[in-house]
């Protein structure tokens, strides 16, 4: 591919478009089948079945969950239903962390001496604190904050809550010029 007389923005653009579509390609029946399992579950009015997790063991991730990102004045991680976008993502792009997420249940129960959910709250923190840097935190954490943020349609983010606490307009209504690059294509383009 050839630069010469080309803008950085429009080079930018391209890259980024061609290695997005490799990606699409790549997972696209994935994508269509995270999708359509959430639509259909959200008209029939329903929570998504859960695809990976027992229903015990997203009962201890709804608790775990709720700890990392708690709700206060706005809800937190299980109120945006993190679980569920982690189940979805365990049988689907983060099929390989299905072991880190089954071990790490384990453990976490035998730490607990039972049901992690069971505990109080001050005694979830002390248990999460002591594993902070195992596999499986660093997984779920990382998922909890994806599910968050993430578009609603993947399971996670109900009713936009992560987008909302952070001011966050997904309408892309946005009208130009967005920056200096894009003022100077506007007159390039009009002259």
């Amino acid at each position: 591919m050839s630069t010469k007389g080309k803008s950085r923005r429009a080079f930018l653009l391209q890259s980024a478009t061609g290695l997005s579509a490799a990606w699409v390609s790549a997972n696209y029946n994935g994508i269509l089948a995270a999708q359509n399992h959430v639509q259909k579950a959200v008209k029939a009015g329903q929570l998504p079945a859960l695809t990976f997790f027992t229903a015990a063991q997203a009962a201890e991730v709804d608790a775990i969950v709720a700890q990392i990102i708690p709700a206060d004045e706005t809800p937190g991680a299980k109120e945006a239903r993190c679980t569920y976008f982690i189940d979805k993502a365990l049988s689907g792009f983060a099929r390989s962390s299905q072991d880190v997420y089954t071990k790490g249940l384990e453990d976490l129960a035998a730490k607990a001496g039972g049901k992690f959910s069971a505990l109080p709250g001050d005694r979830q923190i002390a248990l999460l604190t002591e594993i902070e840097k195992t596999p499986f935190f660093r997984a779920i954490r990382t998922h909890t904050v994806l599910g968050f943020f993430s578009r609603p349609i993947h399971g996670g983010n109900s009713d936009r809550i992560g987008w909302k606490l952070i001011g966050y307009d997904d309408s892309l209504n946005f009208k130009p010029p967005f920056g200096y690059y894009d003022a100077e294509y506007m007159r390039n383009a009009k002259a």
